[in-house]
């Protein structure tokens, strides 16, 4: 199974989220800029966060996207105030008609939390990736 998982360049917490991902099914998580969209993937797993000002690098690699390169889709999403960024990012995927699978991985930020990611995130990330492969593997 091919499973790819990029991030954002603006985010520095999806980063660390989707690093430890990418250890736990044993592949690496890179930046957009160095992806490549063009190859077939059973799974892709987008991360990005909350920023002020829309973010044109996501918008595109997501319009840059193909249905019959991407089996899977899946989003993980860090955000500080509210999960708008993420509702968007999911109708641009509906109307791509991409495969987005259903359950996203979401988590909150508080302001205090800035200089460290809580332990409890990066397991959750973990045991969200183990499932979305599980429920590929399983049923697609």
């Amino acid at each position: 199974m091919k499973i790819d998982i990029v991030y954002t360049t603006k985010s520095k917490y999806i980063k660390c989220v989707a690093d430890e991902m990418a250890r736990w099914v044993k592949t690496y998580a890179q930046d957009l800029n160095h992806y490549h969209s063009d190859h077939d993937v059973d799974l892709l797993v987008i991360g990005f966060d909350d920023t002020l000002f829309e973010d044109k690098q996501l918008l595109e690699f997501i319009q840059s996207l193909s249905r019959q390169n991407v089996k899977n889709l899946a989003l993980i999403n860090c955000f500080f105030i509210n999960s708008k960024r993420l509702m968007k990012v999911i109708h641009l995927c509906q109307n791509q008609q991409l495969p987005l699978m259903r359950e996203q991985y979401t988590f909150k930020m508080s302001f205090d939390q800035r200089k460290e990611i809580n332990p409890l995130i990066i397991d959750n990330a973990r045991l969200y990736i183990e499932d979305m492969v599980n429920v590929i593997r399983n049923y697609y």
